[in-house]
């Protein structure tokens, strides 16, 4: 080595072992954090790709309530559009589980095979991969299906279906009792008493844009309502159940690169603080070598070492200890919600650039800024250990306090860089912990919440009127919203003598509205704004003046008169295509096209907790590890910078349980402190990201953080503080006074 000075690089992984292992435990656990995350997400994103290509999946579908006819067919396959037949069923067992089952599958949406082989006899099935895992269907188990036993003989997964949402408005997925499943063509057509559904996948002869998708799909409608009628259709590009996964990473990928960012930056502030204090306690040493003819940009590069090796250490453990096993953690909870291919965990360069050139960069610039400026003074002021500079008398009077306050004040004063450091980490950790604990009690009652709005327990959609059933009748369609990207509302034309009178239909003129809060507030809606509508699949375009907001639901939904909304969508007064109900109603399969049951909101949401539990319970983790091990090292910068003030002290005649007052019971008063001035901000910040995280959703939710999430995470920031105090107050008890007192202080 030419430049002796650098050995004292490696010397102090040996003789200061808690000013560097903290750090690198600190920077490594946070790689692992993210590194973790970007594998999992990207390796996910690419097989999502993949499975995309490969599965040839549609460019849209429809259902009718008929088969199509032979010239329905042909007329659609002029306008550039190949039809495939995709008829399905459902089968419910009694517990509630679901399976949607398809004939095999060819030329579109082909099942991609997890193992085993696709059905080829009449008694054996292909299931989806998530929902064998979620209920513990293994390869040759027999299922039922309408008093018929099936032998499962492969698991896959579906690309039109990687989002397992049994209804494409759904809020989560289903994935523990709703899944896909396929048959032969001679075990389908068996299926006597099945209610098929007339479901037409198609691909069209060009590439089409969002835009131009649309405008082929109303094409496709018209063609088909001719003589039929279409009860639903959707382009790729909307439907939830092939880009829900890919909304969802789109958003959790600038979160995480936030968060992570956040987290080295309050590591590199704390790490150039030790910087300091180290050269602060080595000041005689570098006096003595500036005056012996080093450079100060050779001390520069030999402060700096330390903080980029220990950068380069952490990233290349942490890298390898996620790509190794931790990554699977997020993996899982992918496989929990999503179908997908065969997991193949992949590295690309943003995981790289996040996980080892960021910290790399954040740590060179702060350490640079902060080592340059301690090493601005000339050789006598290191060797005088002269830090300060003259200054203006202080504003504060102390002349007034005791001993013991004056000395508190001054130990704050003293440590102001680290303190500053330790309200950014205490921040950042808070920030983390109250996102993680408040997750369970948010949904929960937002779940809750969502019920409760439920005016009905079931809401049937059917083909044709019953009469003689005792239910509200109401006309029910989804229309879009021309001014906000064609987003799909639900729109109701109800009576007044429903339970819905409250929001007073009665009042309501041509063309009026009452719309919910949720709709309000996602789309800044206010009452007398016009709200510009069209039919799905139509071209004449509508307008709604909003008379009043429903403030107790936060569903995206527009409320009028029956006769009103039968007018803008061109039927009889008396026309209905649902029916509201507290009670279930006796509907027959050929009839009903839709059911919508109030309990299987709480279903939904407790599944879609059980899924992500995993993550939450990271997230509390990282936070109670970042801020053991922040609090752990700012004590330690404030200890080893006072040694000899701590001498004094214990020379006065103060114990070693009055010294740790002054300085430990100090930094735990100003994190009581900061933990009260951050309340408003965290909350203000937890209800932004809540609301942000809830776009990719059709509902808007309101985010109260009950006092208990608080009251949870600042009870395990004190109980770590207080770990960290018992390490530091026998490391106070351990200060040998002699040694401290030999030290020259010029």
């Amino acid at each position: 080595m030419r430049c002796p000075i650098n050995k004292r690089i490696y010397r102090q992984f040996k003789y200061k072992p808690l000013k560097v292992i903290p750090i690198l435990l600190a920077l490594t656990f946070i790689v692992v954090f993210a590194s973790s995350f970007f594998i999992s997400q990207e390796s996910v994103e690419k097989l999502y790709n993949k499975q995309i290509i490969n599965g040839k999946v549609e460019d849209g579908e429809f259902e009718a309530i008929y088969a199509l006819s032979d010239e329905a067919k042909d007329e659609i396959k002029d306008i550039g559009v190949k039809l495939y037949e995709n008829y399905y069923f459902e089968y419910e067992n009694d517990d509630e589980r679901a399976l949607r089952i398809f004939k095999n599958r060819k030329d579109i949406n082909e099942a991609q095979i997890f193992e085993g082989n696709l059905p080829e006899k009449s008694d054996e099935i292909n299931i989806s991969a998530y929902y064998a895992r979620n209920n513990k269907i293994n390869i040759g188990d027999e299922i039922t299906i309408q008093n018929k036993k099936f032998k499962v003989s492969s698991l896959a997964s579906f690309p039109d279906y990687s989002s397992a949402l049994r209804n494409r408005n759904d809020l989560t997925m289903d994935t523990g009792h709703f899944g896909i499943a396929t048959i032969s063509e001679e075990a389908f057509d068996d299926m006597k008493d099945a209610q098929v559904k007339y479901l037409y996948s198609y691909h069209t002869d060009e590439a089409l844009n969002k835009k131009d998708a649309r405008e082929k799909l109303k094409d496709i409608v018209k063609i088909v309502n001719k003589d039929n009628l279409v009860v639903d259709a959707v382009t790729r590009f909307d439907n939830k159940c092939i880009t829900f996964i890919a909304d969802d990473m789109s958003g959790d990928v600038p979160t995480m690169s936030i968060v992570t960012a956040l987290l080295f930056l309050a590591i590199a502030f704390i790490s150039s603080a030790e910087v300091k204090s180290i050269i602060e306690e080595e000041a005689p040493i570098i006096g003595t070598l500036l005056a012996s003819g080093y450079k100060k940009r050779e001390l520069l590069l030999n402060y700096m070492a330390m903080p980029l090796f220990i950068v380069i250490i952490a990233s290349i453990a942490g890298n390898a200890i996620s790509y190794l096993r931790v990554y699977k953690i997020y993996a899982n909870v992918y496989y929990q919600s999503y179908d997908l291919p065969v997991f193949e965990p992949y590295i690309t360069l943003r995981s790289f650039l996040i996980t080892s050139i960021m910290p790399l960069v954040l740590y060179l610039v702060i350490n640079y800024i902060i080592i340059a400026k301690s090493l601005k003074m000339r050789p006598v002021d290191f060797l005088r250990k002269n830090f300060k500079k003259a200054k203006t008398r202080s504003r504060f009077k102390l002349k007034n306090m005791n001993f013991i306050n004056k000395f508190k004040l001054r130990v704050i004063f003293a440590n102001k860089f680290s303190y500053v450091s330790l309200l950014f980490g205490v921040f950042i950790a808070n920030l983390l912990l109250i996102f993680g604990v408040s997750a369970k009690p948010i949904f929960t009652k937002y779940a809750d919440d969502m019920q409760n709005q439920m005016k009905y327990a079931h809401t049937y959609i059917v083909k044709s009127d019953m009469d003689d059933l005792d239910a509200s009748k109401t006309s029910l369609v989804s229309v879009e919203l021309l001014d906000r990207d064609e987003e799909k509302v639900q729109t109701y034309g109800i009576d007044a003598d429903t339970k819905y009178d409250e929001i007073d239909i009665k009042s309501l003129k041509a063309d009026q509205a009452v719309i919910s809060l949720g709709l309000s507030k996602r789309f800044n809606y206010e009452i007398g704004d016009k709200i510009k509508i069209r039919e799905p699949y139509n071209t004449e375009e509508k307008y709604l003046v909003v008379k009043d907001i429903d403030k107790t639901n936060n569903y995206f939904q527009i409320f009028t008169k029956r006769e009103i909304l039968n007018k803008i969508i061109g039927k009889e007064c008396d026309y209905y295509n649902a029916y509201l109900s507290d009670k279930e109603l006796k509907i027959t399969k050929e009839n009903l096209l839709t059911h919508i049951d109030r309990k299987e909101m709480s279903r939904f949401m407790r599944h879609f907790l059980d899924s992500f539990s995993a993550v939450f319970i990271m997230i509390q983790l990282v936070a109670v590890a970042f801020f053991f091990i922040l609090i752990l090292m700012v004590t330690e910068l404030i200890i080893d910078k006072a040694k000899l003030n701590m001498t004094y002290l214990k020379v006065f005649g103060y114990k070693d349980k009055e010294v740790a007052k002054f300085y430990i019971n100090t930094s735990f008063a100003m994190l009581i402190i900061f933990q009260i001035i951050l309340i408003p901000i965290l909350d203000k910040l937890v209800k932004y990201f809540y609301f942000i995280a809830m776009q990719k959703f059709d509902a808007y939710l309101e985010v109260t953080v009950p006092v208990r999430v608080f009251v949870t995470s600042y009870l395990m920031t004190v109980v770590v503080f207080i770990l960290c105090q018992w390490i530091e107050r026998r490391k106070i008890k351990r200060i040998d006074m002699v040694k401290e007192l030999k030290v020259i202080s010029g």
